[in-house]
């Protein structure tokens, strides 16, 4: 049996599990990875979590607060959600595509009591990625315009049409020429989005707090402009919740933070398999959905909404709402913010910026090199954070919901100590 298959390893078998892991990922895998990753230098192979607390394969514990980038909102392995979906693999596995699944059935329903306004139908995939380019899909073809807005900084997933959507240009080059039709304005700028609006625009794609760009907060009425200049040209708003929904900034869905604005699309994903299963959606209104009547096929996928996956969906719901993780990411993120904001005044000419809503917090420094050497260090203190893709120079604070406050106190000391180590390093 494979090492990797086992539990209770020796120590032999682990130190040869480590080994084994950097060899087959250097030479099977992408070797990149091996270069690139902080834990591939630390020999750092993850092995178990529980909570908010990942652990190698020796042991070693790290407080994750990158959360799988928005994936652990409930943990590493959270109990009833691992339950649930076990209970429902002991009768069916993959959605066999023609009998119709009751799991999903259900899960459809409760996004469409859960999601505000009008938003009501869903189809299910594997990735956000998928859900977003299914959304692309959904606007043209609800609209017949195929062009499309998204904002500096964006990312909406790897796939070509998410690609075409996301605005980085070290992701972009290499695939280019990618879908034709995408034109990109500054994030929180609605002068900028009324210049290029048109009757053309099938769809205007955002991020209600943009993730990757460095958790950019748009102004309180940024989004009520959106949705008029939308409503002016007959364009769809397509709101892309892949890593804000199901709690992550102090509500269900980061867009309830601006009061009565409803989207056409939503996208959804990430915590929405409560770190069990990998699911995502794209869920809109009903006048969206009327020309995907015609051919109920058009945005499906094999491997998408098998019963497991949506009983994982429907069980983190469950517990969202029953422990009000929203309101707990909220009050956390607000003493997580507060004590990183002191460290900014402490720091200024280190710290450029503190920002974010609920536990969706970005930490910008002034130079990306010095932003990547506090990441560094909060490793080497086991604790575990990423910088943002589009933004170097952030540095995001993730984790899941259910960190506990003694945990986020440990994070604010190892993240001081970081601060002073870099800060003594530099000239």
């Amino acid at each position: 049996m494979e090492l990797c298959l086992k539990n209770n390893l020796s120590k032999e078998e682990q130190d040869r599990l480590i080994e084994e892991t950097l060899e087959n990922t250097r030479e099977y895998l992408n070797p990149g990875f091996v270069r690139f990753k902080r834990s591939a230098k630390a020999k750092g192979v993850e092995w178990e979590g529980d909570g908010a607390v990942m652990r190698g394969v020796h042991g070693h514990e790290f407080i994750d607060c990158l959360g799988g980038y928005g994936v652990f909102a409930l943990g590493h392995r959270p109990k009833e959600v691992v339950d649930a979906v076990m209970l429902v693999y002991q009768r069916i596995g993959l959605y066999s595509q023609e009998l119709l699944n009751p799991v999903q059935g259900a899960l459809a329903r409760k996004l469409a009591e859960l999601s505000p306004g009008d938003l009501k139908y869903t189809y299910f995939h594997c990735g956000g990625g998928e859900s977003n380019d299914a959304a692309i899909k959904a606007a043209r073809i609800a609209t017949g315009r195929t062009k499309h807005i998204t904002a500096h900084k964006s990312f909406h997933g790897k796939t070509m049409g998410a690609l075409s959507a996301t605005n980085r240009e070290a992701i972009r080059k290499p695939f280019e020429p990618l879908v034709p039709g995408f034109i990109d304005v500054p994030y929180n700028d609605l002068g900028e989005l009324e210049e290029v609006m048109s009757e053309e625009i099938a769809s205007v794609i955002l991020e209600p707090i943009q993730g990757e760009g460095g958790i950019n907060v748009p102004y309180d009425d940024y989004f009520a402009g959106v949705r008029a200049l939308c409503d002016n040209y007959g364009a769809l708003l397509h709101v892309d919740e892949v890593q804000t929904g199901f709690g992550r900034t102090g509500y269900m869905f980061a867009m309830e933070h601006y009061k009565g604005v409803v989207p056409d699309i939503m996208t959804l994903g990430k915590a929405m398999g409560g770190g069990v299963m990998p699911i995502s959606a794209v869920h809109g209104t009903a006048k969206v959905w009327k020309r995907l009547e015609e051919n109920p096929w058009y945005l499906t996928n094999t491997f998408a909404g098998s019963a497991p996956a949506c009983a994982a969906a429907i069980k983190t719901i469950e517990i969202l709402l029953r422990d009000d993780l929203p309101k707990q990411s909220r009050e956390k993120g607000e003493y997580f913010k507060r004590n990183l904001s002191e460290m900014w005044h402490e720091h200024p000419g280190v710290i450029r910026d503190v920002r974010g809503r609920g536990l969706f917090i970005g930490v910008e420094f002034h130079e990306a090199e010095v932003g990547l050497a506090v990441a560094n260090a909060l490793f080497e203190k086991d604790v575990l954070v990423a910088n943002t893709i589009n933004n170097p120079r952030a540095i995001r604070i993730e984790p899941p919901l259910v960190i506990s406050r003694e945990q986020i106190d440990t994070v604010l000391t190892k993240f001081r100590e970081a601060l002073k180590d870099v800060s003594q390093k530099s000239p």
